[in-house]
């Protein structure tokens, strides 16, 4: 059974969600949602990870996100990632009272992940990103023009609020004009990746429109002792599109993490 909460972050009110675990079964895990994702998007993903794992499973709407509090600016920022792992994220695990945790992110949130772990070494036991991006490449822009002429037609943009309400213009619009802006084709965080101290798996389905395996190999490249799974016959959502073996490359990595 999930509880739910609201909780206030530097100035923000954040819809969050936590899946108890099994008392003793290690530290919990943590869900960073995609970047057009939220709470509602990862449908039973957290009830699932937590009866395989035993963990405790949180997730929450970020800033703009979900039930959350609306952006107050949404215009194209290439540091919203590094915002959201230097500040908000440290601030919402002190407000739940998480001192360390193992973090799975999914495409923008993989991005956080890492980040994260490269700031705060010690509150992080394990990192597992799936769909991740550390620096553009072709085939992302190219999945993202694609969202944004679809957003543009109104079908994107229906479904997206359903998850979104009031807040979906704005998280689209950040998201997208961010990706497509000339000034982001030169954003690239792999540099940063060499200070991730904390076991790292890097998953990626071999059909996912918005990002290659050289983000893979970049990621495995830069980051101490990391490793990948290749998920087959799979696009941008492993977790729910190939659940079984997701989940089960998880239950195997945590149990060698020892944390």
């Amino acid at each position: 059974m999930r509880d739910e909460q609201t909780v206030s972050v530097l100035g923000q009110e954040l819809y969050a969600v936590c899946v108890n675990g099994e008392e003793g079964a290690g530290d919990p895990i943590v869900l960073l949602h995609e970047g057009l994702g939220c709470v509602g998007m990862w449908h039973d993903f957290p009830e699932a990870l937590s009866l395989a794992t035993g963990r405790t499973v949180w997730a929450w709407d970020r800033w703009g996100y979900g039930k959350s509090s609306p952006l107050t600016q949404w215009e194209a920022n290439s540091h919203y990632p590094l915002y959201e792992a230097e500040s908000m994220l440290p601030a919402m695990l002190d407000a739940l009272g998480v001192e360390q945790a193992h973090f799975f992110g999914h495409s923008d949130g993989g991005t956080i992940a890492l980040l994260f772990g490269a700031l705060f070494p010690e509150r992080t036991a394990g990192i597992v990103v799936e769909a991740c991006h550390v620096y553009v490449d072709a085939l992302t822009l190219s999945g993202i023009a694609e969202a944004d002429a679809s957003f543009a037609r109104g079908l994107f943009r229906e479904k997206l609020s359903r998850h979104h309400g009031a807040n979906t213009e704005k998280a689209f619009r950040r998201w997208a004009d961010t990706w497509l802006s000339s000034g982001h084709r030169s954003w690239n965080i792999t540099g940063t990746l060499a200070s991730v101290m904390a076991p790292t798996l890097v998953i990626q389905g071999d059909n996912d429109p918005y990002g290659t395996w050289g983000q893979v190999a970049s990621i495995c490249r830069s980051v101490p002792g990391a490793i990948s799974l290749k998920v087959e016959d799979c696009s941008h959502v492993p977790h729910h599109e190939k659940r079984g073996r997701v989940v089960d490359a998880v239950v195997r990595f945590l149990s060698g993490t020892g944390r």
